[in-house]
């Protein structure tokens, strides 16, 4: 292949670099990352773009003639708050970048190290944009090649070794909460891909009294015809929290699904008993207040990693091994594009 004209860029933040309302701040729908991408490419030397949005990153990976096309790309993105993306914002090019992305395919850079979802957001970033000839020779190598990297980790290394899918973390700390997870009455906010991923796992081991509910009714309906259970009404869900010993919440709402008082109140009904409090969601659906509350104990994606991340310890030599191919491949596919 012939070398590329343009230099290649990953600019953005993730939960190395900033908390939950930050990423929910910056953080786009598929729908949104499409336009954005569009309007990047209405920049002057900017040929390429691709926008990459999960709970825990936001980035943007982009072919430009110049370093200083970046902060076009910021202010085309976030307008008057491109300064404040800036400051927190980290931008990687060529080589680098190149590393960046097989790393995070690869689930070296997520939460839970070693995760398996990030791949398939990857795959789906990337189709989507494609599709949409946002893509051209720099990116379309870029991500294909990434593609294969993640899937070479993921098959020659152990780092997926034990529970670290979000889905399967959540569900391997229902089961420490209730030994019989059979016996808890479980509500689940949110319908989205999170909240499948966390009814599937609760179902295989045994979850079989699960309500789910939704913003909107039909998504709820869906998701629960789809896993075999019980749907209803969000605000009626919301109003009988208390029949509840485990609440998770996936939703991608921008304010807060459960406030302190909610809690508190389902809390004096419930009479002593515990409830359990799981928020999977960026920015976070539950008020973090209500872990002070005597009967409610309150988990998020930050725990959810520790539970992930526990035996790391055993996985170090993996993630070396996985780290060692990224690096051959991101270098080979650089020299190959002729990226410095």
């Amino acid at each position: 292949m012939a070398p590329i004209a343009n230099s290649l860029y990953a600019a953005g933040i993730s939960h190395e670099t900033a908390g939950p309302e930050i990423l929910g701040r910056f953080g786009m729908p598929q729908a949104a990352c499409s336009f954005a991408e569009s309007g990047i490419l209405q920049i002057g030397g900017v040929s390429e773009a691709l926008a990459l949005s999960t709970c825990n990153r936001v980035e943007i990976y982009f072919s430009a003639a110049s370093d200083g096309l970046a902060d076009a790309v910021f202010e085309s993105l976030y307008g008057a708050d491109a300064e404040d993306f800036k400051k927190i914002c980290s931008v990687k090019k060529n080589a680098e970048a190149i590393s960046h992305l097989f790393a995070v395919a690869s689930g070296l850079k997520s939460q839970m190290t070693g995760e398996t979802e990030i791949l398939g957001q990857v795959k789906a970033a990337y189709e989507r944009a494609r599709g949409l000839r946002h893509c051209g020779p720099t990116l379309n190598a870029l991500f294909q090649k990434a593609i294969h990297c993640a899937k070479w980790v993921r098959t020659n290394t152990e780092i997926g070794r034990g529970k670290i899918s979000v889905g399967s973390v959540c569900a391997e700390l229902a089961l420490r909460i209730f030994e019989n997870i059979s016996k808890a009455k479980i509500l689940l906010m949110g319908s989205g891909e999170v909240g499948k991923l966390v009814a599937d796992a609760l179902y295989v081991r045994g979850a079989s009294n699960m309500l789910v509910c939704s913003r909107t009714r039909a998504n709820a309906d869906a998701l629960a015809e789809k896993i075999g259970c019980r749907s209803a009404d969000f605000a009626a869900a919301k109003e009988n929290i208390e029949k509840f010993d485990i609440v998770l919440c996936a939703s991608l709402s921008r304010e807060p699904l459960l406030k302190k008082a909610d809690i508190e109140a389902a809390c004096k009904k419930r009479g002593g008993r515990p409830v359990f409090l799981i928020d999977l969601a960026v920015p976070r659906n539950i008020e973090e207040d209500c872990g002070e509350i005597e009967d409610a104990f309150l988990y998020n994606l930050s725990d959810l990693s520790k539970i992930a991340n526990e035996n790391i310890a055993a996985r170090k030599a993996e993630i070396e091994k996985a780290r060692q191919a990224i690096s051959t491949r991101a270098n080979a596919l650089a020299a190959r594009l002729g990226l410095p």
